[in-house]
């Protein structure tokens, strides 16, 4: 057996771990979905307010903030999860087996982002569904395939950002405060809630400078056919370089974090 075939026999283990482990709490999807459903019938009587501009009516608020909401379950499930399920499993005292196999620890943290992935990617087309059928939300089907790509793209910058949470987790042993705040600051400044254009000029360069704000741009311009600020192709290329060096700096920073630990003597310390 290759390498390559080893390390993806590995990744799915773990990802088939995280699928059992999530089946035996059998309302935990139900749950998820009834938030989500919760959220989008939430905002939809939220969006009868809504008479500003650069909305022309209340239905293209309710679908500019259904859009940022499905991002948002990204977000959750990846940088506010993470870290948290890193520290269960130093508790739990599981984590030592990823330390000493083969597959190493580092990239069997980078395995636990699978499943929430796939879930949150259920959930948001579920919730997109629920808007459509219940609301009425429309639908840009000629360019709604286009919102995958984009979706996983966006979803490495997450991923990244919560691979560094991990990293202080096992360093440090904590990082649920600096999560709270750096996912309120996302929220905040990368658009999901209301347009970047009403925040104070002063903030407004926030959204130049990361990639979580071109990514729900293009997702409602594909999807609800909201006008993008700037070139789409600019916005892509923030998303694809973000990846590209958010990515590996990453992994190096938990791999750093992980051998610190076990110089330390911390590794399995909680």
């Amino acid at each position: 057996m290759s390498t390559a075939v080893a390390y993806a026999d590995a990744a799915f283990a773990v990802v088939k771990r995280d699928v059992l482990v999530f089946r035996s709490y059998r309302l935990r999807l139900p749950g998820s979905l009834l938030r989500a459903f919760a959220g989008v019938a939430l905002f939809y009587y939220v969006s009868r307010l809504v008479t500003v501009a650069p909305f022309y009516n209340s239905d293209a608020y309710f679908s500019f903030v259904v859009v940022g909401l499905v991002i948002m379950e990204f977000m959750f499930a990846t940088l506010t999860a993470l870290p948290g399920r890193v520290r269960q499993e130093l508790v739990a005292g599981t984590f030592e087996r990823f330390v000493v196999s083969p597959f190493g620890a580092s990239y069997a943290v980078v395995s636990m982002t699978v499943f929430p992935l796939l879930m949150a990617f259920t959930t948001g087309v579920l919730t997109i569904g629920f808007a459509t059928l219940v609301f009425g939300m429309p639908i840009r089907w000629e360019t709604a395939s286009l919102a995958i790509p984009i979706a996983v793209a966006g979803s490495l910058s997450f991923v990244s950002v919560a691979l560094l949470a991990a990293a202080s987790v096992i360093l440090f042993k904590e990082a649920q405060a600096g999560v709270g705040v750096l996912t309120t600051a996302i929220s905040f400044l990368g658009g999901f809630i209301f347009p970047i254009a009403l925040l104070p000029a002063w903030i407004q360069w926030t959204s130049e400078v990361q990639p979580f704000t071109p990514t729900v741009e293009l997702l409602r311009n594909v999807l609800v056919g909201t006008p993008v600020e700037g070139s789409p192709w600019t916005g892509l290329l923030k998303i694809g370089v973000a990846a590209l060096l958010l990515m590996p700096f990453s992994i190096w920073a938990l791999s750093v974090a992980i051998r610190q630990s076990q110089r330390r003597g911390t590794i399995i310390e909680y």
